[in-house]
């Protein structure tokens, strides 16, 4: 006999525990399903904006772990030098946080209760979802990340191929790094943008995303982008020679916002990267991650109707967005 929750969440990132959390404080029963046991390795460049601390209703002084303020500069083609002051960005009031720390932090906090288990099949009987013949709920939130079982079963048409966007990154331990984000727009030609983000305790993560159909077309692949990059970091004395030489990244690929596709169907929600909703003009996943899970969850309580529309594309204002437009990823394709 399976086990019967109002709500069932599958994916216990961001966007999930964030949908948890703001059903569990209206005392609705809600679990959690993720195939891997928190806390558990997520590669992120890890920026937590202002907004998503006012959401969330939490501040600095409230979260346990590392959260370094960021200090930004801008790189844009053809200068070589950072265009705009520290002063200047709108980072000026935002953290970077590690995934590993973060991601479980806010599942403890939604106070949900979790089990380890892989989704594979997910069948609709009248009002109710079936999970593996397990697990049965009202209410499916698909919150799994690209890969999302809720997805590839009720919207296998959800996503737009040129909206694919590809990463390749590493978080290590570099006590000596930088303590300033630095951010390279366009470095090689590259349709998307470098990053080199410090985090608390002498973290670093640096990568770089790019749009998928630009590595096609331009017969080019994103290795070759992280060497080209590493390179720049090591000239600019960001990055030691020998330290660039032993890092091996991992790369994964996520969808930005589209008006295409659908985001709920009946009782069954899409939130987060399996919705494909990162910002077009940083790419950025975490803030729209959260605002879609608090808004699926409004849904769900009979607060309001939820749809793309009521989702924010982008992660800078649009003032930002406008003025480093040549440089970024391609928001012209959406807008």
């Amino acid at each position: 006999m399976s086990e019967y929750y109002e709500t069932i969440i599958v994916g216990g990132g961001p966007a999930g525990s964030s949908c948890a959390w703001k059903l569990k404080k209206q005392g609705r029963e809600v679990l959690v399903l993720d195939k891997e046991s928190f806390p558990r390795l997520k590669l992120c460049a890890g920026w937590i904006t202002s907004k998503v601390m006012e959401q969330l209703e939490f501040t600095p002084e409230d979260y346990p772990h590392s959260m370094l303020k960021m200090k930004t500069q801008i790189y844009v083609p053809p200068f070589s030098f950072p265009v705009f002051a520290s002063w200047a960005t709108p980072w000026r009031k935002d953290y970077s946080i590690r995934r590993i720390e973060f991601d479980h932090w806010l599942l403890q906090r939604s106070q949900a209760p979790m089990k380890t288990h892989q989704v594979k099949k997910i069948t609709k009987q009248g009002e109710h979802y079936i999970i593996d013949d397990q697990y049965e709920c009202k209410y499916l939130v698909g919150a799994g990340g690209t890969g999302c079982p809720v997805r590839r079963t009720f919207f296998p048409n959800q996503r737009d191929p040129k909206k694919l966007m590809l990463t390749l990154e590493q978080e290590f331990e570099y006590p000596q790094r930088d303590n300033k984000t630095h951010i390279f727009f366009a470095d090689h030609g590259l349709k998307g943008y470098s990053w080199y983000v410090p985090k608390g305790n002498g973290f670093l993560n640096i990568g770089l995303g790019g749009l998928s159909s630009y590595f096609v077309g331009s017969k080019t692949n994103i290795r070759s982008h992280f060497q080209w990059f590493l390179r720049d970091l090591v000239k600019r004395e960001l990055l030691d020679d020998k330290i660039s030489q032993e890092l091996k990244p991992s790369g994964h690929g996520y969808y930005l916002f589209s008006k295409q596709g659908e985001v709920k169907q009946n009782n069954c929600f899409l939130i987060g990267d399996s919705a494909g909703l990162a910002s077009v003009d940083l790419g950025e996943g975490i803030c729209p991650s959260i605002e879609s899970g608090l808004l699926a969850a409004d849904a769900i309580l009979g607060n309001c109707q939820y749809t793309k529309k009521a989702i924010s594309r982008f992660s800078l204002n649009r003032f930002w967005s406008w003025i480093i437009k040549p440089w970024q990823i391609p928001i012209l394709e959406v807008l």
